[in-house]
């Protein structure tokens, strides 16, 4: 008889699944999570650079004002004048300068020189005499409509002329 050849048995292979990559997905989570980041940033600083450049060369004047306690007062008061129709005067240059008018008379004498630099929704100013303080922003739609600004016991609220 002839001898006949074994075949080998076949080696069973267990169920051999494909592992999931990870490792390529956790890397592709953080780089859109830096980019998201990055994207808010550059949209947050854009809007602030845009802000800082709405102000430049536009005048502002006030219309009313606030005691501390939040009541308010007759402009008139607040700038010690008997005219109706007084206002002071709030004016941006085209850097980051700006100009404040608030008592009636020869304009040299009451005005105040400063810069200014805007931090979100406040403006840091800085005026010549050496004194620093913050006027406060007032947005709608992201456009500035109202700037408060401390003026002795009172808040005077500048809009768009």
């Amino acid at each position: 008889m002839a001898n006949k050849k074994k075949k080998p048995a076949q080696k069973s292979q267990p169920n051999s699944k494909k592992k999931f990559p990870i490792k390529p997905v956790i890397a592709a989570v953080i780089a859109a999570a830096l980019v998201a980041a990055l994207v808010v940033l550059i949209v947050i600083r854009t809007s602030e650079d845009n802000a800082k450049h709405v102000l430049q060369n536009t005048a502002w004047v006030s219309q009313t004002a606030k005691t501390a306690s939040g009541d308010e007062v007759d402009i008139r008061e607040v700038y010690n004048v008997k005219y109706s129709n007084y206002q002071g005067n709030l004016t941006f240059d085209g850097e980051n300068g700006f100009e404040l008018w608030l008592r009636p008379g020869d304009i040299s004498d009451g005005t105040h020189r400063g810069t200014y630099e805007l931090d979100g929704d406040k403006l840091k100013v800085s005026f010549e005499g050496g004194s620093d303080t913050e006027f406060i922003l007032t947005r709608n739609n992201g456009e500035i409509v109202r700037i408060d600004v401390p003026f002795e016991d009172y808040v005077v609220s500048f809009f768009p002329q």
